[in-house]
């Protein structure tokens, strides 16, 4: 049913069913870690990450409309696999919630992923300029852990495709639920566009 509903979509746009378009720009993520950590190495550790941050709109409304602004973030990991993560605009931490511009209001991953140390959110806000990301156990603060700088070039898409379950962050694992809730949905696009 999910995946039939998205390859429709896909098949009638002639793109994504969701996030159809949007502007792909290079960036940096500097890492200051976390203590006491979370068990996952990439939030608990120092360092620095090249990156690929794509944003864009959800059902693909013209702007000035308001609509759920994605922030989908790929990592390029030590052995040269993919890191990807899927964040949208949301009201509170779990509910997806329309704004017109992504540099105001929290980016959510919505969804908890399950760590070493239990459910986390990963969540993203735009101050001064960059975006913090943080960590969250559902009910507790948000912790901080990195700085994404974007670099200025040419705004641009890319043919890219996000998969948050295949391409994991090792440690953040998505759930059982949300795993048969996506898997459909994603594989439905695809289809849908070819």
């Amino acid at each position: 049913m999910i995946s039939r509903l998205f390859r429709t979509v896909a098949a009638v746009r002639g793109a994504k069913a969701l996030h159809p378009r949007g502007t792909v720009l290079p960036g940096t993520l500097r890492r200051h870690g976390l203590h006491p950590g979370t068990g996952v190495r990439w939030v608990d550790e120092p360092g620095e990450d090249r990156v690929l941050v794509r944003f864009s709109r959800a059902t693909g409304l013209p702007a000035p409309l308001p609509d759920v602004l994605g922030l989908a973030l790929r990592v390029e990991s030590p052995d040269g696999d993919p890191w990807d993560l899927l964040l949208s605009t949301t009201l509170g931490r779990r509910v997806p919630f329309p704004r017109r511009d992504a540099r105001h209001g929290l980016h959510s991953s919505i969804a908890a992923f399950s760590s070493p140390s239990g459910r986390l959110l990963v969540g993203a806000r735009h101050v001064g300029g960059r975006y913090l990301l943080a960590v969250a156990a559902p009910r507790g603060p948000w912790r901080p852990f990195a700085e994404l700088h974007l670099r200025a070039g040419d705004r641009h898409d890319e043919p890219l495709t996000f998969e948050p379950v295949q391409h994991a962050v090792p440690g953040l694992a998505v759930t059982p639920g949300w795993r048969r809730l996506r898997e459909p949905a994603y594989s439905g696009s695809r289809r849908g566009r070819r």
